[in-house]
């Protein structure tokens, strides 16, 4: 089961490897007029209300499948001329279209409604213009709905009987909401669906005009001692993420060095050469939406013991580099990122299943940085393919940290930051040898990162 803003990516991500959209409507259609024959086929009438999207696409090849094979098929076009459908959908179907009246002229007992007026793409309520449709809809015996009821899970909403859904169920998708749901394959293939594509920069947060600063995030770091420059990197990937306040905390040993590579950093000062648990009551002083924990720390066992602590007693956390190891995680929204000497420290095989089976058993999500990075939370599991050999440069890693934290400050979760972080960082790979040749360096990369999520 899945939120339907994943369904948005999967489509766009499935026509970035290839598939055509109009070949998955006609998968889709097919399957629906099979299942309208096995389950409705004592009908007297199968009426499509249709609106002007993919939704009513799928509909329209199923219609014209069902008129071919010799059924009494009707279509009310409910918005008019249906512009944004694929040309050819429409083309296919050589039935009757009539009016919306009709739903007041037709036999509530005996015609099978096919709804396919909204689909799972709308936003906010169904418009006004709507909503005697869907009350009149309302009045049938049987009612199928197509991938989702219209309204599905606003106020007014269509009241199936069934639902006829595609590749998985969606979030909030129950016999109360669908009536009786079934799932059916429209032909996506397991490859398109587990790898990262352009579809997960619809995951980047939006900006607010009405927040000021401070709601678009606030950010700690803790690392340094054993090298100043990656909790630099991390603050800064951070702030190209959307942030407001990035705050560094460092051991005295690093203060100078952090604190003079950007003025846009917020840096402190900790006693002693080593991250410690003192760090724990200062982050308790201030209000962070996330804290990114690692870059640079080295391995002092005082600095284990204060990522122990930081975890008992915060949420929405990055562990990376020296600081990955094995903790109690408390099933919190806590994502690692290790590259494969750190994964074998916490005892862990560079394979799907083992990756899968720790995220489970932890409650944690992976990124697992390789040339190929993969990313699960233990019940789903992306990769990601972009990047560029010359990412191999000291500092990518702090960066992409940062960037996770950033966006986990703006709200995403885990395996949700960590997909985006992961493509969008490799795709600023490209863009970076493209811009800047074989010399590009993590600052120019973080750059990089900002203009891509500037597009969205």
């Amino acid at each position: 089961m899945r939120d339907i803003k994943e369904f948005e990516i999967l489509d766009i991500n499935a026509v970035a490897k290839g598939d055509d959209i109009f070949t998955l409507m006609k998968n889709a259609g097919r399957e629906l007029s099979k299942h309208i024959i096995s389950n409705f086929s004592e009908s007297e009438l199968f009426l499509f209300v249709c609106g002007k999207g993919n939704n009513a696409g799928d509909g329209y090849v199923a219609a014209s499948i069902l008129h071919s094979e010799g059924f009494n098929v009707k279509i009310i076009n409910a918005v008019g001329e249906p512009k944004s459908l694929p040309g050819d959908a429409l083309k296919l179907y050589q039935g009757e279209i009539v009016g919306k009246s009709f739903l007041d002229q037709v036999s509530k007992e005996s015609t099978l409604l096919v709804d396919c007026l909204l689909g799972s793409g709308i936003k906010g309520e169904p418009r006004d213009d709507f909503l005697p449709i869907i009350n009149k809809i309302n009045n049938f015996t049987n009612i199928l709905s197509v991938d989702v009821p219209s309204g599905f899970m606003k106020k007014t909403s269509v009241l199936a009987t069934q639902t006829l859904t595609f590749h998985d169920k969606k979030i909030g998708m129950s016999s109360e909401t669908c009536g009786e749901i079934f799932v059916v394959d429209i032909g996506i293939t397991k490859e398109v669906d587990e790898c990262c594509g352009p579809g997960e920069l619809k995951l980047f947060p939006r900006f607010d005009s009405n927040k000021h600063k401070g709601q678009n995030g606030k950010v700690a770091v803790i690392g340094g001692g054993a090298y100043a420059g990656a909790p630099s990197i991390a603050g800064m990937g951070a702030y190209r993420a959307g942030v407001d306040l990035v705050h560094i905390f460092v051991p005295e040993n690093n203060f100078d060095q952090v604190s003079s590579f950007a003025p846009e950093l917020i840096v402190h000062k900790l006693d002693g050469e080593v991250i410690d648990r003192k760090v724990v009551k200062l982050l308790k002083s201030f209000d962070f939406d996330s804290i990114v924990i690692g870059p640079g720390m080295g391995k002092s066992p005082k600095s284990f013991e204060a990522v122990s602590e930081i975890i008992s007693n915060f949420d929405n956390l990055v562990i990376d580099a020296d600081a990955i190891s094995k903790y109690n995680f408390n099933k919190k929204n806590i994502l690692l990122t290790p590259h494969k000497g750190e994964l074998n420290r916490l005892g862990v095989e560079a394979d799907k299943e083992s990756l899968m089976q720790f995220s489970i058993d932890s409650g944690v999500t992976l990124l697992f940085k390789g040339k190929i990075d993969y990313i699960t939370d233990g019940l789903y599991f992306k990769r990601n393919v972009t990047g560029h050999p010359r990412m191999a440069v000291g500092g990518t890693g702090d960066l992409l940290a940062g960037i996770c934290g950033g966006l986990m400050a703006r709200g995403l979760t885990a395996f949700e930051a960590g997909r985006l972080s992961s493509y969008a960082l490799g795709i600023a790979g490209k863009m970076c040898y493209d811009e800047f040749g074989p010399g590009f360096i993590p600052t120019d990369l973080a750059l990089c990162v900002s203009k891509i999520f500037g597009k969205i």
